[in-house]
């Protein structure tokens, strides 16, 4: 028999309390407090309800006497806000560690549980931004279009076989000698071998060195997500001073 070992992503409740205005943490709070009263599934919070209960009551009382302006009132909402921002901090991580990490569960805590990620597949396949010369002959620079979600790119290159000998009677192609980008390699033609480098940083161009004057390369990307490895590109190529 095949046993799954399938991992469940814990839940995690959302946070953030103290960037809560008043009325909302006071109606988050509440929540809470109603629904870990009586609560089978969590008979032992690490704040005791009625320490919870006091706490939320002080903190609606001084928002109330602080609507006045006074600079005491504000000093003592704060105060009181802060405990009532202790308290929902400690009872979430008991919430997260008792609920079996089952959301039945956890929603009764009244906390709301963080959006877990969504999966999704490999990333997006990349392509360059352009492919030009370097400062000597034998070098190429290559920018590379960034992909949302990659950790790092491959680059492979290599060169383009010559375009085989015209047939007797053929007619002479039309192609201008500056397409250098396409010139000199039949339709459809691959490098015979690629050469395959890992690039951590496309902020700048990057420079592949100790080439073929005179030669048609093609170059390729790749992009390594969370997920895995996109495909290969097409083909770019160019003809290195």
């Amino acid at each position: 028999m095949s046993v799954s070992n399938t991992k469940v992503s814990p839940i995690r409740a959302v946070m953030g309390f103290s960037a809560m205005t008043d009325a909302e943490l006071v109606v988050l709070a509440n929540g809470v407090l109603k629904g870990l009263t009586g609560n089978a599934s969590y008979p032992n919070p690490t704040v005791p309800l009625t320490t919870f209960g006091n706490d939320i009551t002080a903190y609606s009382s001084a928002v109330t006497a602080a609507l006045d302006g006074g600079k005491n009132a504000k000093s003592a909402r704060e105060k009181a806000k802060k405990a009532v921002v202790k308290d929902l901090r400690q009872l979430a991580m008991y919430v997260e560690s008792n609920c079996d990490d089952e959301m039945a569960i956890f929603t009764t805590s009244g906390f709301t549980a963080r959006a877990k990620p969504s999966a999704s597949g490999p990333v997006d396949v990349p392509t360059f931004k352009s492919l030009d010369y370097g400062v000597h002959p034998g070098q190429i620079l290559a920018w590379i279009k960034s992909v949302p979600g990659a950790k790092a790119y491959n680059m492979r290159y290599g060169p383009m076989p010559p375009t085989p000998p015209a047939a007797a009677g053929s007619t002479p192609s039309s192609t201008p000698a500056s397409a250098g980008a396409t010139a000199g390699a039949g339709p459809g033609a691959t490098p015979s071998s690629w050469t395959v480098l890992n690039v951590a940083n496309i902020k700048t161009a990057f420079p592949i060195d100790n080439l073929m004057s005179g030669t048609l390369y093609a170059f390729q990307l790749q992009a390594l997500g969370m997920k895995g490895l996109s495909a290969w590109s097409d083909s770019s190529t160019i003809m290195c001073p």
